[in-house]
């Protein structure tokens, strides 16, 4: 029931990214959400369940943005193996190495877009307001980004141990039946 509480997530964040974020102006310039789910499942979950969660998550964002092909995909792929990458490599204390992980996820993410629409020389021509909304979604990457990582680890912490209630108490009522 994992991938349950996956598609459940991608389809709340994507409803709350492309709907309600754009309209309201303090949030507006917030970074890519789904690109925290993408740093939550690198650094926490495994591999064998959270890969194809993460392909799959940048095909329907690219099939919903309307962004040149494969942009979104592989900018999640790329984020998902840079967050392994780092999360192996990092002997610290959680919250630094949660804090350091997403803003540099969120620069890597950011980076492969501002390239692969303007490609590599876009980077020099990057205006101050574009640098002054990049500055901000960092800001707010540094300071929101693992406390909704850790909303998500206890999220899914629920979910699996409502879902495992639900499953158990529908087992113990099968077996009392069959043993009738």
């Amino acid at each position: 029931m994992t991938y349950g509480f996956y598609i459940l997530i991608c389809l709340i964040l994507i409803v709350l990214q492309t709907v309600i974020m754009p309209d309201v102006p303090l949030i507006s310039s917030f970074y890519d959400l789904t690109a925290i789910f993408v740093i939550y499942l690198g650094l926490l979950r495994s591999t064998r369940e959270s890969l194809p969660v993460v392909i799959l998550l940048g095909v329907v964002m690219d099939n919903l943005s309307g962004t040149p092909l494969m942009v979104y995909t592989t900018a999640y792929f790329w984020l998902y193996i840079c967050v392994r990458w780092l999360g192996r490599i990092l002997q610290v204390g959680m919250r630094f190495r949660l804090a350091f992980i997403v803003v540099v996820g969120i620069s890597l993410e950011t980076l492969i877009s501002v390239v692969s629409f303007g490609g590599f020389e876009a980077l020099s021509e990057i205006s101050p307001a574009d640098l002054g909304k990049i500055t901000t979604r960092l800001i707010w990457a540094l300071f929101l980004g693992p406390l909704l990582i850790l909303i998500l680890q206890r999220l899914h912490r629920l979910w699996d141990h409502s879902i495992g209630r639900i499953f158990v108490r529908r087992t113990e009522t099968a077996d009392a039946r069959s043993a009738r």
